[in-house]
């Protein structure tokens, strides 16, 4: 049978061939049918929120997909298709950006009323992807058994899309499927030939597949996926558990390291009047540090109460740093042709500046302001956001920091969702990788957990240790196969030592070397059926 053959492309419910009730029952009929899918969105939404940190039950996500597509197959319109999907995702989001709101509200002065716009507003976009998802399966699931495997891959594809979005244009790329399995080492290995993308795919494709298993009148076909959709599971535990015991990596050299976490208030930080209690805070960590006899000292974003180049700042990092034998990567704004940039600042042992990178992905809303002329007219409001919505973007293409001749990445903040930016550092020769960030805008929520998640995926795609400095929290040390080794609890003074082992700098995993290639392949095979079959359909 051809594949595109009309019967082929009949939608899966039968419910439009049947004589439709009337009076009370069918009024019955619509309330249960709309509990059910109401049921099915909330179920789909708990899943979500349980499987990523903080809660972090991962193996929730295996499962998440599968009353969202229960419910989708049984969508006769492309309408409600859209309706539930987008439904759906508010839910979702709803409950993972659950912290925006105390970002906005506590942190960023704004009122109640705005801060519930900003958290519901960025939920509603969001739940975009989900409703353009629940589309284009209304369209898939005509394919029946290869509905699974297609909708995969249309969930990877969409994904990356968001990324790139963000990107170029605007977008909040915060979370993949693969991020909920940042706590199993043995699941995520697979990202070092496919990137995060594989384990967005297996994680879908496996709920996917369980969704449809219980959506399908045929008991062997649900059968059949069932199985499917455990293998998926096993192999790619399998791989993990494989690759554990027949790890070859190659080191010669460890670098000596030690990351301070100073937990400074985040109204204390911008205040002049707390100038003082920073410089012995930071002081005080210092020599803690410095007692370790390390080779390089993190400290976190913006760690400086204004840009590095006033006084008394710099003043403090040259008499503080010198006095001791070791690198020092600061974090804090600087000022250069009458631009603000949020930089990494790395010193020498000497106390010298000798390198600088500046972040090129700047948070929306909080380090620049998208359409600002027509976001200030039609909120007023957002007038609070002047101080931290003007900064501007670096270079993409800036050289590694180095000491001694060892060349390594460096990000900030925002840009650990950013794949495409450490990768391209890899390629260029990075032996380690840093993330600075000054989580303490997000308080005491699911948000630092979440940013943490990142970067350990980051580890296992390119094979590369992470080290991160966090003001308030999670300072981390994350080894290449993705195993946090160490890590600072949250709103905690603390300096943590490290001793990383430098990888060959030839040591390039699949993915450094070739890249979003499944992401490729996913969106390519995608777009191909999905545009395949809406012209069959339409003809």
């Amino acid at each position: 049978m051809s594949l595109f053959h009309r019967p082929f492309l009949n939608d899966i419910s039968t419910d439009q061939a049947k004589e439709k009730p009337s009076g009370w029952k069918r009024f019955l009929i619509e309330t249960g049918r709309f509990c059910f899918v109401l049921l099915c969105a909330l179920l789909t939404a708990v899943l979500f929120k349980l499987s990523y940190p903080k809660p972090s039950y991962s193996l929730l996500a295996w499962l998440a997909l599968a009353p969202f597509t229960v419910a989708l197959v049984r969508c006769q319109q492309l309408s409600s298709s859209f309706w539930y999907s987008w439904l759906t995702g508010i839910f979702v989001y709803s409950g993972l950006y659950y912290w925006i709101f105390i970002t906005c509200w506590q942190g960023g002065g704004l009122s109640v009323a705005l801060s519930v716009a900003a958290w519901l507003g960025l939920s509603a976009l969001m739940a975009l992807q989900f409703a353009f998802f629940g589309v284009s399966c209304f369209y898939l699931k005509r394919l029946h058994g290869l509905f699974p495997l297609l909708a995969a891959m249309g969930w990877v594809a969409l994904e990356w899309g968001h990324e790139v979005l963000a990107s170029y244009v605007l977008g909040f790329p915060w979370f993949t499927l693969a991020y909920s399995q940042w706590n199993l080492p043995q699941v995520i290995q697979i990202a070092s030939w496919t990137g995060a993308a594989g384990v967005s795919f297996v994680v879908a494709f496996t709920g996917l597949s369980i969704g449809y298993a219980f959506a399908t009148p045929s008991l062997r076909k649900g059968l059949f996926h069932l199985l499917l959709s455990l293998l998926t599971f096993l192999m790619t535990y399998g791989y993990g558990y494989w690759y554990f015991r027949h790890d070859t990596s190659r080191t010669l050299l460890r670098l000596q390291a030690a990351i301070v976490q100073p937990n400074i208030d985040q109204y204390k930080k911008w205040s002049l009047e707390f100038e003082e209690e920073i410089h012995n805070t930071l002081s005080e960590l210092n020599t803690r540090a410095a007692a370790t006899e390390p080779m390089l000292v993190l400290w976190p974003e913006s760690v400086t109460p204004g840009p590095i180049q006033e006084e008394p700042y710099l003043d403090w990092l040259k008499q503080g740093l010198g006095k001791h034998n070791a690198w020092q990567l600061v974090g804090s704004n600087r000022e250069e042709e009458k631009k603000q940039y949020v930089s990494a600042v790395l010193f020498s042992p000497t106390g010298e500046m000798t390198a600088v990178y500046d972040k090129t992905q700047l948070v929306p809303f909080g380090e620049f302001i998208p359409f600002e002329k027509w976001v200030r007219e039609i909120f007023p409001q957002v007038q609070v956001l002047g101080e931290l919505g003007g900064f501007s973007a670096g270079k993409w293409e800036q050289p590694l920091l180095a000491m001694d001749q060892i060349a390594f990445g460096s990000t900030i903040c925002y840009e650990s969702v950013f794949g495409r930016l450490w990768r391209s550092q890899a390629h260029a020769g990075a032996r380690f990788f840093v993330n600075l960030t000054n989580d303490a805008w997000f308080f005491d929520t699911d948000a630092p957990y979440q940013h943490l998640a990142a970067s350990v995926l980051r580890a296992v795609e390119l094979r590369r240790p992470v080290l991160r400095a966090a003001n308030t929290g999670i300072s981390a040390v994350i080894s290449s196969r993705g195993e946090i080794l160490s890590q600072a609890p949250l709103n905690t003074q603390a300096v943590l030592t490290a001793e990383v082992p430098l990888p060959l700098g030839q040591d390039f995993s699949f993915y450094v070397r070739w890249g979003e290639w499944l992401s490729w392949l996913c969106a390519a095979f995608y777009l191909t059926i999905l545009i395949s079959v809406m012209a069959f359909v339409y003809e």
